[in-house]
Order: structure tokens, then C-alpha cells, then sequence
């Protein structure tokens, strides 16, 4: 089974238009494309129904996929979202419904508003979500003690908790988002599954270490796709990382639909199921079972999934 970790519902509303414009700047350098020609294709991006990511998945082979809802509402100078966060958290919940078999969903939330612990509870037992997402470049850092009800809810409905970590498009600032702010979280909650998005991004040796010496912490390699424009440099970077954390800890995940236009999701599917020869001859090696548990054997365990 292939699930990915790390997916979102998009369209115009439910991201703030200074969060597009920075994203198509940053993907027009990156591509090496007329910033107009990417503003043009924002659009393939867009859809709260789930039928999109789930045809995506079909032609990929991924057979479920984590959507994470982000509560952006308080974030500075993305603060004209149309919608509110229970009506985000239900597009999330609806999507669901519309593919139960193969879309799970976390709840999004800032664990600054005034009754985030009541809204998680809600998103938990009557939306059906099973997990949390934290996106700190909000404002707020993870180990901040407004958080720590959420995370108690966690626990007490089981379900992981899932926090960016890493560099952001601007206007928002990630300096809330490095890893180092979630060790004492990991030390304070120990039975509670906290997975670092994007192994840590521009802080990745941290979140390396971090992830080392806390059982309870895991990495999703969403975004590594950029890693793999130089396929070489990847997997090197990919056996790294299994030789610093045990492979049980690591997550597929692919940020969908942010990188679709960069590497779509059959694409990134097949560096993990389809390794190159070159990469072979290189010495660089990994084992089916390392690969079967990155795909979606881990993501089962930590999930409770059927297989």
C-alpha cells in the first residue's frame, strides 16, 4: 500500500492571495518560467472535492492520501481569508466523504483562538479526522504552552499531530517552524506521534537529531522533490538520512498540489519504487523492506490502517 502523508485541498478562498502570489514568484524562478505563465496555471491546482487529488492517485498508484487543513486566520497579513476555520476544516471533512476509501483527513487549527481545544474535539468526533495539523509560521512556536491542549486532545483521541517545520513562502516567517522548538514538546509528550513536515526543511540536520533520540517523532520527505531535479543528490541524501533515523520514522508525503506543476505524483511515486540502475551502480542501495515501510507501511502503523 502507497499512502502519502502529506496532501491539501486548494482553491482561490481557502488560501490567502498573498500566500499564491509568493508561491508563484518563488515557482516561476524555480522552474525557470514566466511568473504570468504560472499565475496562469494556478487554477490546475484548485479543487475542494477531492476528485482531483484522487485521480492524481490513480495514475500514480497511491491508494490513500492524508489531507491536512491549514488554519492560516490569525497569520499575519493573510488575515482576508473568505473562510472561516470550521467551515475550512468541513471542505476537508466533505472531500472524505466524497472518497472514504481513499482520503483520511487532519484537522487544521491555531491553537492561539480562544476555543481551539473545543474546535479540535468537534473536528475530532463529529468530522471524523484523524490526526492535527499545526502550521506555526502562523505565529506561535510549537513548544508555546497554547499549544499544549491540543496536544493533550491528541492523546486523548490517539491520533498524531503533524507540524511544519521548515522555510515558507513569504509573507509568512519561519522562524517559528525550526525543529528545534519541538524537542521539548516530544520530551513533554511522549506517547504522542509527532511527525516533523518536510524533515525539517532547511533545518533537516536537526530535525535528523531531534527525530534520533525521540521514538516519538517522525520525518515526511514532502518537498523533496526539488532533491530530486539532481536524482543523484537525492538518493544519496535519501540513504543518509536511513543511516541517521530508523527507516520505521519515515513518511512519503508529497505536499500535493504545491509541487504538481514541478514533479507530478506518478513521477515521485516511481523514485521509490522504480530506482534508477545509475543510482544502483553508484552503491547506493536500500532494501525493499525500507522502501515498503517509507511508501506506506509506516503510515499504516502509525494510522491504525487496514492493509
Amino acid at each position: 500500500m502507497i499512502v502519502d502523508m502529506h496532501t491539501h485541498l486548494c482553491d482561490r478562498d481557502g488560501v490567502a492571495k498573498p500566500f499564491w502570489d509568493g508561491w508563484a514568484e518563488v515557482s516561476a524562478l524555480r522552474v525557470n518560467r514566466p511568473l504570468e505563465k504560472v499565475q496562469r496555471r494556478l487554477p490546475e491546482l484548485w479543487d475542494i472535492s477531492g476528485d482531483m487529488i484522487v485521480k492524481d492517485m490513480d495514475a500514480a498508484g497511491i491508494n490513500k492520501s492524508v489531507l491536512l487543513a491549514i488554519d492560516w486566520g490569525l497569520a499575519r497579513h493573510l488575515g482576508d481569508l473568505k473562510l472561516s476555520v470550521e467551515e475550512i476544516n468541513k471542505v476537508y471533512a466533505d472531500a472524505v466523504k466524497n472518497h472514504p476509501q481513499r482520503l483520511i483527513a487532519f484537522a487544521g487549527i491555531d491553537p492561539r483562538r480562544n476555543d481551539a481545544a473545543r474546535l479540535v474535539e468537534k473536528f475530532l468526533k463529529e468530522l471524523g479526522m484523524k490526526g492535527v495539523k499545526f502550521h506555526t509560521a502562523a505565529g506561535f512556536y510549537p513548544n508555546d504552552r497554547v499549544c499544549y491542549p491540543i496536544y493533550e486532545k491528541a492523546l486523548e483521541y490517539g491520533v498524531p499531530i503533524l507540524l511544519h517545520t521548515g522555510e515558507v513562502l513569504k509573507p509568512l516567517h519561519f522562524k517559528y517552524c525550526q525543529p528545534i522548538y519541538v524537542q521539548k514538546v516530544a520530551m513533554d509528550f511522549p506517547d504522542l506521534p509527532i511527525i516533523l513536515a518536510h524533515a525539517g526543511g532547511c533545518w533537516y540536520p536537526e530535525a535528523v537529531a531531534i527525530c534520533a533520540n525521540a521514538t516519538n517523532v517522525y520525518l515526511d520527505l514532502s518537498v523533496w522533490q526539488a532533491r530530486f531535479l539532481r536524482p543523484l543528490n537525492f538518493y544519496r541524501a535519501l540513504r543518509t538520512l536511513l543511516d541517521s533515523v530508523s527507516w520505521q520514522r519515515v513518511l512519503f508525503g508529497s505536499d500535493y498540489p504545491f509541487l504538481k506543476l514541478l514533479i507530478n505524483q506518478e513521477r515521485w511515486v516511481k523514485a521509490f519504487t522504480e530506482i534508477p540502475d545509475s543510482v544502483k551502480e553508484q552503491r547506493i542501495r536500500f532494501t525493499d523492506e525500507e522502501m515498503a515501510g517509507i511508501t506506506g507501511g509506516n503510515a499504516v502503523r502509525l494510522l491504525g490502517l487496514a492493509e
